[in-house]
């Protein structure tokens, strides 16, 4: 076991030990436990809000974070999306540019050279 495994270990049995001598029949103000003596009183309820001050915090933190990685996604799927179109468009132009060669070639008056269709005879 590591260093700190046996050092938690330690300090757990040594707080079971206190807990287990500390155990009385009653309390030692000789009071009856009811709901105002009982309860955490300011100090509970300042740690309270801070934890809950703290827990909205994180989940506004966490909401902000999860938008950002959305709308990055977004735009990265736009790009992607976009160059695809664009290699599209050129690989039509290419087939086009070679289209268009042939019909420029027909289209020349005859007798030119790459003209167009050659006299029947």
């Amino acid at each position: 076991m590591s260093g700190a495994g046996i050092a938690l270990t330690q300090v757990l049995a040594a707080g079971g030990t206190l807990l287990a001598e500390g155990v009385s029949d009653g309390p030692s103000d000789g009071q009856d436990l009811n709901a105002v003596t009982v309860s955490p009183g300011l100090p509970g309820f300042i740690v309270m809000f801070l934890i809950a001050v703290a827990l909205v915090l994180l989940v506004l933190d966490m909401s902000r974070r999860v938008r950002r990685i959305t709308a990055r996604e977004r735009i990265e799927e736009r790009h992607r999306l976009e160059e695809e179109e664009r290699q599209a468009a050129l690989d039509a132009q290419g087939g086009a540019e070679g289209a268009s060669a042939e019909e420029s070639a027909r289209d020349r008056p005859e007798g030119e050279p790459g003209g167009g269709p050659s006299p029947r005879t």
